[in-house]
């Protein structure tokens, strides 16, 4: 019941004592408050009630001449809107029916009624009446709302903004504070806001910041609609918090579906609580739009394929192309722009046989006129077009005919494919496919069941070559197996070995999943193993010969020491009988320990060698004698020198060394007597000899070879022959330092060594020397014997052995020298400014710790000082630290070194000239090399081979 502070009630009444009776009957209704006004005929009670200012009227039926139902009828034809009850002395039936004809809400008898009759009677008249015209409004609302959406509807405008409007008449005509459309995306599964409305959206102007209700997209396809009266009953945003921020109150959400296929929703948000009202309402436009919706994608499909097609038109690679029955261009895309370099708009209106080679135009004359016959409905034939710029494409031309409705030839369309690159490469397929054919390594294909389909001749000539007379006897013996296993797991089997007759052929099985077979790659690697076996060793005697040198390199500092102090010793004492024997014991077996340490040199290639032009011949002949005493009587020497033998650059003394350390380890391989051959000859390498040999290469080289016949050696120990201290000889008899000598000796000169050698038959040494030129006789130089003298020169001396430090100090101050000492490069730069720079001569190891070697340590100070003196010292040789020493006044001291070497490389060092005052005959940039003792010869000691 709606309450009201104050009916308004209108009485029509001609009699004042009924008027006064009813006046009563509504001062006794209780919480209620009536204002009742009086009209006393029938034209006062027309006036008032047409005038629409009450909301309830109480009709008299006896109005003098006329009566309360002809009232009622005439009000109501003026507009009267209020209900009417209808009052009468007596009751009778008639009057009653008459009444509720002409639209009387109740009908009532003076004499009976009472305050709740008449209370009761008021009431329900007011909340018909009021009903009616909310049902009447209702009405009026909704067929507003349908002909909002249906002129937004057939509005000729883009989907968005059709959908736009949807949503302002649901915010207008349904009070929602927000309304949305969405379009449901069946690819994505998702549904997408295409339209918000309402003062929310208003307020927020971003549909992303707007949370998404929290909808079954399986309940909308089944076509059940979302209402949530009040959110304090169920929230259902995924952001409560900004529905109390927006005053929100309910949801409601209807599927649009069309033929059970969900096409959208329509969703709204409303501040006050709803009811299953409004999914009416929307349900009422929601068919129109799930319908607009299908039409509007249906367009923009249409267009965008409309597009596609216009867009494939003009970007695709093929020309397409349309001509008259004449044979004249109406259309033609980009392509061909791109193809022929012709302009489109030159080209239209022109004859199409004018862009053919000279030599197809015929074919193409002749093909075009059985199109337009109907003698043929199309073609497609490869031909020649001519470009712009003189040059032939190859292409394929697909041509049909283009009829008119009634079937008239309109002329001809189809397309133009550029097969110039196909062609080429189909020219290139067939040399690839000789491929196969020529290759000079097998080449099989295997078919899914593991049989042999093809292979070429090479793998026929590899099968023969190793005595086979089928392809499968030099396959892996589990081939079918393999083949059906690289077919089901997809994958390659690479390096599958066979062994056979003393070869290792490898095979490598890759499978074409497209064809169902197996494609087999074989390859002879019996040489390329032998190669890297070779390469292998060599890596091995590189990485030994580093230890060598480092060992070597240590041990040089140790012998200058003890050699140094022996001398000095000797010098001291040498009256003393007692005291020389022993020092001159020590001083001998220093020199046997700098020999073999010059060995480990040799073998490193890091001891310095006195290279000239000589004649291996003539060094053999001097041997000769030598040799033959050395190798006893039991053992029959033969020499067989080449005449005109090129000359080779090499160290007299170290070439006498291997010579004589190869005697020796043919001697000790014939305990029992034999024969020694030595052959020199001169040689010319091709590549193929290079190939062969690891160490090789090509070019002329003279050839020393020395064979024995003696024990000869297994491979395993022919492996390791060249390692230093290898021996197969019994203790104390050798070091097993001179085949590895003989090795390092060799690689220095530019050289190699091969090796032959079965047990019980004999070795072969063949050394090979690069060829030279002419011989140039180096100039002898005299010794100077002269006592050597002092001076009060100031001399820096850098070394990191503190036992050497302390003997050049020892030596150098009997010379009245002043003595400065570091241990690093790093040290000498700070004592050089504790000295500020006052410093004669830098004697300086060439290996330092710290970082900074004994160059780049007087490259420094030479910026401070650039006429200071340098000798450079060291274990290794020159050619060990390159050609970069080429510096003034620098002079090379190689350790061990005797204490009076020492005194007199420091006084010339002192006395010669500055650079700038040199003869310029000479080299004043070139490193000087102090005299060194000489390398203790072959013809010195006793030499050991290393077997």
């Amino acid at each position: 019941m709606i309450e009201l502070e104050t009916i308004r009630v209108l009485l029509v009444e001609d009699d004042e004592d009924d008027c006064f009776l009813v006046k009563e009957l509504l001062r006794e209704i209780q919480g209620r408050e009536y204002g009742m006004d009086w009209a006393r005929n029938y034209d006062e009670g027309l006036s008032l009630m047409s005038g629409n200012k009450h909301d309830v009227c109480l009709v008299d039926y006896r109005l003098g001449a006329q009566n309360g139902v002809d009232l009622l009828k005439a009000a109501q034809a003026m507009g009267c809107a209020a209900p009417v009850i209808i009052l009468t002395g007596m009751g009778q039936a008639e009057v009653d029916l008459a009444a509720m004809k002409a639209g009387a809400s109740d009908y009532l008898i003076k004499g009976r009624i009472d305050s709740n009759q008449l209370e009761r009677s008021i009431r329900y008249a007011v909340e018909r009446n009021r009903a009616a015209a909310r049902a009447a409004f209702e009405h009026a609302r909704l067929a507003a709302f349908g002909s909002q959406i249906g002129l937004a509807l057939m509005q000729r405008a883009a989907l968005p903004e059709i959908l736009g409007r949807c949503a302002r008449a649901m915010v207008q005509y349904l009070n929602a504070a927000l309304a949305q459309v969405w379009i449901y995306d069946a690819a994505q599964k998702v549904l997408e806001p295409r339209a918000s409305a309402g003062p929310v959206f208003d307020k927020v102007k971003s549909p992303p910041n707007l949370p998404v209700p929290l909808v079954n997209l399986e309940d909308l396809a089944a076509g059940r609609p979302v209402l949530v009266r009040s959110f304090a009953d169920g929230p259902q945003l995924s952001t409560q918090t900004w529905a109390c921020q927006q005053q929100l109150t309910a949801f409601a959400a209807l599927p649009l579906l069309l033929e059970d296929r969900l096409v959208g929703m329509l969703s709204l948000y409303s501040r006050e609580p709803l009811t299953e009202t409004v999914l009416q309402e929307m349900n009422s436009v929601a068919n129109g739009i799930a319908l607009c919706i299908q039409r509007k994608q249906a367009e923009e499909a249409l267009d965008a394929s409309e597009g596609r097609y216009r867009s494939v038109v003009a970007n695709i690679k093929e020309v397409i192309f349309q001509m008259n029955e004449f044979g004249y261009w109406t259309f033609l895309n980009p392509a061909w722009a791109t193809i022929t370099g012709f302009a489109i708009k030159d080209a239209l209106g022109t004859f199409y046989l004018d862009y053919l080679h000279h030599d197809d135009r015929e074919q193409g004359r002749y093909i075009f006129l059985q199109l337009i016959s109907r003698k043929i409905d199309f073609c497609r034939y490869e031909t020649r077009l001519l470009t712009k710029d003189g040059k032939v494409r190859w292409v394929e031309l697909y041509m049909q005919l283009t009829l008119d409705n009634d079937g008239t030839v309109l002329g001809a369309s189809g397309s133009i494919n550029d097969i110039t690159e196909r062609r080429e490469a189909e020219e290139q397929a067939q040399k690839l496919a000789a491929f196969p054919r020529v290759n000079p390594n097998p080449v099989l294909e295997f078919s899914a069941d593991g049989a042999l389909s093809y292979a070429n001749g090479a793998a026929l000539e590899l099968a023969r070559s190793l005595g086979k007379e089928q392809i499968l006897d030099i396959l892996p013996a589990d081939v079918t197996a393999i083949v059906r296993t690289c077919l089901a797991e997809g994958s390659k089997r690479l390096r599958e070995e066979v062994c056979l007759n003393g070869h290792t052929l490898t095979w490598s099985f890759f499978p074409v999943s497209a064809g169902r077979v197996v494609h087999c790659y074989g390859a002879d690697i019996t040489e390329m193993l032998n190669l890297e076996a070779q390469f292998r060793h060599a890596q091995k005697l590189e990485s030994v010969g580093q230890m060598a040198a480092g060992i070597a390199h240590d041990f040089n500092n140790i012998l200058t020491v003890i050699q140094g102090y022996a001398d000095c010793l000797q010098s001291q004492y040498a009256d003393d009988k007692s005291l020389a024997k022993p020092l001159k014991r020590i001083s001998e077996a220093s020199r046997r320990a700098a020999a073999l340490t010059r060995q480990l040199l040799m073998f490193s290639r890091k001891q310095a060698i006195q290279a000239r032009p000589l004649d291996l011949n003539c060094v053999l002949q001097n041997l000769s004698n030598m040799l033959t005493r050395l190798l006893g009587e039991d053992i029959v020497m033969e020499n067989h020198y080449a005449s005109g033998l090129p000359q080779i650059q090499a160290d007299t003394g170290m070439l006498e060394q291997v010579v004589m350390n190869l005697a020796v380890n043919a001697r000790d391989a014939m305990p029992s007597g034999g024969k020694l051959v030595v052959t020199t000859e001169m040689v010319k390498l091709d590549e193929d000899y290079a190939h062969h040999r690891a160490e090789a290469r090509p070019g002329r080289f003279v050839c020393l070879s020395v064979q024995d016949t003696g024990c000869g050696m297994d491979e395993k120990t022919l492996g390791r022959i060249f390692e230093p201290f290898f021996s197969t000889k019994e203790v104390g008899r050798g070091t097993g330092l001179g085949l590895s000598t003989v090795y390092g000796i060799v690689k220095q000169h530019q050289g190699w060594v091969e090796v032959a050698s079965s047990v019980g038959v004999g070795t072969t040494f063949k050394v090979f020397f690069p060829a030279a030129g002419a011989a140039q006789e180096p100039a002898i130089e005299e010794k100077d014997n002269r006592p050597v003298r002092g001076g009060p020169e100031t001399i820096l001396h850098v070394e990191d052995e503190p036992a050497l430090r302390q003997l050049v100090r020892d030596i150098l101050s009997q010379y009245q020298y002043r003595i400065l000492e570091a241990s690093s490069g790093v040290e000498a730069l700070k004592v050089w400014d504790e000295q500020d720079g006052r410093v004669d001569l830098l004697l300086t190891d060439m290996v330092m710790p710290e970082g900074l070697t004994g160059r780049e340590l007087a490259q420094q100070l030479r910026k401070r000082k650039p006429d200071l003196r340098v000798i450079y010292t060291s274990g290794y040789s020159l050619k060990t630290f390159g050609n970069e020493h080429s510096e003034n006044d620098t002079v090379w001291l190689e350790k061990p070194y005797q204490p009076s070497q020492l005194a007199r490389t420091v006084r010339e060092c002192l006395d010669a000239p500055p650079a700038g005052h040199r003869n310029s005959a000479a080299a004043p940039e070139q490193l000087i090399v102090a005299e060194v003792p000489p390398v203790t010869s072959a013809r010195d000691e006793p030499v050991e081979a290393a077997v």
